[in-house]
């Protein structure tokens, strides 16, 4: 028992997410209880453009949708992007009918562009720009091979766990036996587009996030910091173990 104290007065004094349970016995054993944890970070090879078209009158001429959709599309292939790629929201309505202040209607469509690359989400907005369009904006970050990451990160998280547990017996003469309870505590991915510094838009021949607008698109990039850059926000994919190891 006095052993026994010792070594929860040491690992109390450590901060780092571990505690002993001197007075309890977990399966006739004492144990040790520590967490690990794993974040990494993935560069999105998914971007999810929502991008919306509106009819305008331009030099007193109408430009309906089907023209404007003819454009966009035609502007894709000229930048390689495959059409499949592009989708329809609201797949059961083509048209969204807004009212205006008159009498007239105001037809829009809104479409998902999916892009692999910032370089490629930079000329896509300059496309927009060109033909200005009503507005476009990422929704979503992802990665082809997130499960996979997810897996890696998970084995971290689990070896952090028993890193921890085996260094801070060493330091009082003790071992760690046996993993007696493993509990995940934590996996999530973190893919929100949208930051105070990370959200990016095109809108009305403006591109540009909630602090800064930018002139052109020409200058997107993964993880610029210069005042002309859009960085795209990298996914962040968490994993965490709270694992009780026997002390031998």
């Amino acid at each position: 028992m006095k052993r026994l104290l010792v070594l929860f007065l040491f690992v109390a004094g450590i901060q780092a997410n571990a505690q002993v349970q001197p007075a309890e016995l977990l399966n006739g054993k004492p144990y040790i209880e520590v967490t690990g944890t794993s974040e990494t970070e993935i560069t999105p090879d998914e971007i999810y453009v929502v991008i919306t078209l509106q009819e305008r009158a331009e030099n007193k001429e109408k430009l309906n949708i089907e023209k404007q959709e003819e454009t966009l599309k035609n502007n894709l292939k000229e930048l390689g992007i495959d059409l499949s790629n592009l989708t329809l929201n609201n797949a059961n309505s083509d048209y969204r009918k807004v009212k205006s202040l008159g009498k007239d209607v105001i037809i829009s469509k809104s479409y998902t562009l999916k892009i692999a690359q910032a370089e490629m989400l930079s000329k896509v907005y300059e496309k927009l720009d060109k033909m200005n369009a009503f507005d476009a904006y990422i929704s979503k970050l992802s990665h082809s091979k997130i499960t996979e990451y997810q897996k890696e990160n998970r084995l971290k998280a689990i070896k952090a766990a028993k890193d921890k547990a085996e260094y801070l017996l060493v330091a009082i003469g003790k071992q760690a036996g046996q993993p007696l309870q493993v509990i995940e505590a934590d996996n999530s991915v973190q893919n929100t587009p949208y930051s105070y510094y990370n959200n990016y838009y095109y809108r009305g021949g403006r591109v540009g996030n909630a602090v800064q607008s930018y002139n052109s698109a020409n200058s997107v990039s993964e993880g610029g910091t210069g005042n002309d850059d859009i960085s795209i926000k990298k996914i962040k994919v968490v994993s965490s173990f709270l694992v009780k190891y026997e002390i031998k």
